[in-house]
């Protein structure tokens, strides 16, 4: 039964894959090969700007939530973020595997273990939070410019079950958050001395710690819904690059559906094949040619593929070294 588990996100990154095939075969690869070809190297270097201006106020986000004596510095967050990104997106670990190992970067740069891993949680929290703000504001221009859109109520529907979630993650890490999230702490600890060293109870206080700071809290989730409007804004660089004249409020609407979609197949590394589907069909909403929204989703994997990775190799080559170091 594990065996089948362990299976199954590689059993959905292929089915993602068959998706991508088939769209661009639908949808003609010559036409989208040529969309991609007409991208000028200034827009595409726009693009990939854009997105690591994105990550570094993400960092930002993460250590507006780590007080000073937790010792992570602002560049290692930007480091475990980039990671975090880089190796849950690009490595058959789904979302999950990128926050322990991102949480683990940070370990390795001075971060107490307990304190890496209750600021991943808030970190997590905040974001999501912020999402759900992002997503709701996308639900309200796709209800005024289109509304009859048949996405309309599904999304609504899912936007009120995320709320409930929301708040039920909130209410879990303030109460006994550290029993359910425990497993993720002993993820990132990485060795049998270190997980007998850590207690349960580390963990809770510092989960207490981060709640007890809520102008921290507010202050990370004001900067994650900025970068939210800066997917946005990177959505609309690149349909732009693609020669696409697009608004930004259309763009905008475009990218928050978007993340509202994806962050459903969170379990699939990379979402494979569900952000193809999705560009097209929201693309299609807004009178974008299909093969246009599949090519602003192949560009975009070339930007993230671009940032990802020198900073798997990098981080490879740094755990090398750790366990040559330990040997």
């Amino acid at each position: 039964m594990k065996r089948h588990l362990r299976l199954l996100p590689a059993i959905f990154a292929l089915a993602g894959v068959a998706v991508v095939t088939g769209l661009v075969a639908y949808y003609g690869a010559g036409d989208v090969l040529r969309a991609l070809a007409s991208v000028n190297i200034r827009g595409f270097l726009a693009y990939i700007a854009a997105q690591l201006v994105i990550v570094l106020g993400l960092a930002l986000c993460w250590r507006v939530l780590l007080r000073g004596y937790m010792k992570g510095s602002y560049l290692l967050c930007v480091w475990g973020r980039l990671v975090r990104d880089a190796t849950g997106e690009f490595l058959p670990f789904s979302q999950v595997g990128g926050y322990v190992l991102g949480a683990r970067v940070i370990t390795l740069g001075g971060v107490n273990i307990a304190d890496a891993a209750a600021s991943t949680l808030a970190d997590i929290t905040t974001e999501f939070l912020a999402q759900l703000m992002f997503v709701a504001l996308g639900l309200a221009i796709l209800a005024h410019k289109v509304p009859s859109s048949r996405l309309l109520l599904p999304v609504a529907i899912g936007l009120c079950f995320a709320v409930l979630m929301g708040v039920g993650l909130v209410l879990v890490q303030r109460g006994s958050g550290a029993r359910v999230f425990g497993g993720i702490v002993r993820r990132v600890a990485g060795s049998a001395g270190e997980n007998a060293a850590l207690s349960v109870d580390r963990l809770q206080a510092s989960l207490n710690t981060m709640y007890a700071e809520r102008t921290r809290l507010a202050v990370a989730s004001f900067f994650h819904l900025v970068c939210w409007f800066g997917t946005a804004t990177a959505s609309f660089i690149g349909f732009h690059a693609l020669g696409v004249p697009l608004s930004f409020l259309d763009a905008l609407c475009i990218e928050s559906l978007l993340h509202g979609i994806m962050a459903l197949a969170f379990f699939i590394p990379g979402r494979i094949g569900v952000q193809e589907a999705a560009y097209t069909l929201l693309g299609g909403m807004f009178g974008i040619p299909p093969d246009l929204a599949l090519s602003l989703s192949l560009l975009r994997r070339a930007r993230d593929f671009i940032i990802a990775i020198p900073v798997l190799l990098i981080w490879q080559g740094i755990e090398a070294r750790r366990l040559k170091r330990a040997l």
